[in-house]
């Protein structure tokens, strides 16, 4: 995977010499850095990305030495804090400006690139940032598109795999099992597995002491990792016959799900979208009931820059990679929504994940 400076200095709407990614410890760690970097494994801890408009250079520690070479991308190896300073000061030796991307800095990080940058001038470019990731290239939808099918593959497999009185924790043990089987290397983030009333959650975490028991909703929120770019899909079925009440919602999210989906395409707005879900929605007995926007970028992490939503407004472009999941949340009863992974085209959509939207039983 190639790095992508010059798609990130294109995007820039500020003249800088250089951007500097710097990672914290985990979980704070910069996307962009792997974005720009192209790099597929590694943490990263305190590595940074110096980026220009002709070459990006990675300083790193010994940890992560082999997979910044492998990926081909010019390295400096570390060995202390001080030489880790030492190799920045001098990569930025004569720059007056350098660009930060705030968005995924920590303000520990933004002294040291202060001090790094030698009375630069430090420029925020995370919007910048943002807008050059939101169109994928190919090599990058072709890691998604394989993270799609693992996470379809999986979700066609729930019924077979989770059953009356297993936990949540538990099924959701065992559809990571499944992606990591099928290839994934690991879980895009905590999967979510929400039986009954806890379906009505839309960020709900799975508990151990829950167990799916005859006629209870059972959502599962989930997605599947692929050399960094990850999927993210939702289904929900029922335990055993589902009641009338639960088949008019499971129909209406599908009906609105649908209607989404039929206005996505180049050019349309997010709010656009977004109304076409909430409508339908809205004009049923569930009005208010969608609680989240109707979408969300996908790439290098689950929330992705790019929305669909009512709040916020988006032109959608060819090529962005973004979510469909409209909702529906009964309080004390149970929840519905329906969620798939789709490419922009010129005219539509392409829906890139493909499990069944059937309302099965479990």
């Amino acid at each position: 995977m190639p790095t992508r400076e010059r798609k990130i200095f294109s995007a820039l709407k500020h003249e800088v010499d250089a951007i500097v990614l710097m990672n914290a410890t985990d979980p704070n760690l910069d996307h962009t850095f792997f974005y720009a970097t192209g790099i597929p494994n590694g943490l990263f801890e305190g590595g940074l990305a110096v980026i220009r408009k002709n070459r990006t250079e990675v300083v790193c520690s010994e940890l992560e030495e082999l997979s910044a070479r492998e990926a081909g991308v010019k390295t400096a190896v570390f060995e202390t804090r001080a030489h880790r300073e030492e190799l920045m000061k001098k990569m930025l030796k004569g720059c007056e400006s350098v660009g930060i991307n705030s968005d995924e800095l920590t303000h520990a990080n933004y002294l040291q690139i202060k001090r790094f940058s030698g009375g630069a001038k430090l420029v925020n470019v995370s919007e910048d940032i943002q807008s050059a990731r939101m169109i994928k290239e190919a090599d990058e939808i072709l890691r998604i598109k394989k993270a799609c099918n693992i996470a379809s593959i999986t979700a066609d497999e729930i019924p077979n795999m989770v059953g009356r009185g297993m936990t949540e924790t538990e099924a959701a043990a065992e559809i990571n099992y499944k992606m990591m089987r099928l290839g994934a290397s690991g879980p895009a983030f905590l999967t979510i597995s929400a039986f009954g009333k806890g379906s009505a959650e839309p960020h709900y975490f799975p508990s151990p002491l829950r167990a799916l028991s005859k006629g209870q909703f059972a959502l599962f929120d989930f997605g599947a990792t692929n050399k960094r770019y990850v999927s993210d899909i939702t289904r929900t079925f029922v335990c055993s016959r589902p009641s009338s009440e639960q088949r008019l919602m499971y129909e209406t999210v599908l009906q609105a799900q649908a209607a989404a989906l039929e206005a996505v395409k180049d050019g349309a707005h997010g709010k656009d979208v977004d109304k076409a879900a909430r409508d339908l929605i809205d004009r049923s007995k569930y009005r208010g009931l969608f609680i989240h926007g109707t979408g969300h970028g996908l790439g290098i992490c689950a929330h992705d820059p790019g929305h669909i939503s009512s709040q916020k407004d988006m032109i959608l472009r060819e090529g962005m990679v973004l979510t469909v999941e409209p909702g529906v949340y009964v309080k004390d009863f149970g929840g519905v929504r329906i969620e798939d992974d789709v490419l922009v085209t010129k005219k539509g959509c392409r829906v890139l994940t493909s499990a069944s939207k059937e309302f099965r039983s479990i």
